[in-house]
């Protein structure tokens, strides 16, 4: 329930499907698959046949891979 009250909250925010995800993260398709089924990442909402993560959780998941990779 509190996962679908967050899902309204961002009703307005962008959405972006698995293609621009896995294009943004520089990853192909399956592995992209295999971090979700991993728990890497979250599993995409779904609108019908359609699935999606919002815009603020991709921004997210690119900085928190960007800062994971910084050289100290």
């Amino acid at each position: 329930m509190q996962e679908f009250k967050k899902a309204i909250k961002h009703q307005s925010e962008r959405r972006i499907g698995r293609a621009e995800f896995s294009k943004l993260l520089n990853l192909g398709s399956e592995i992209l698959n295999t971090r979700i089924r991993a728990r890497r990442y979250k599993e995409p909402y779904k609108d019908g046949r359609k699935r999606f993560w919002f815009y603020s959780y991709v921004q997210f998941v690119i900085l928190e891979v960007e800062s994971n990779h910084k050289v100290a």
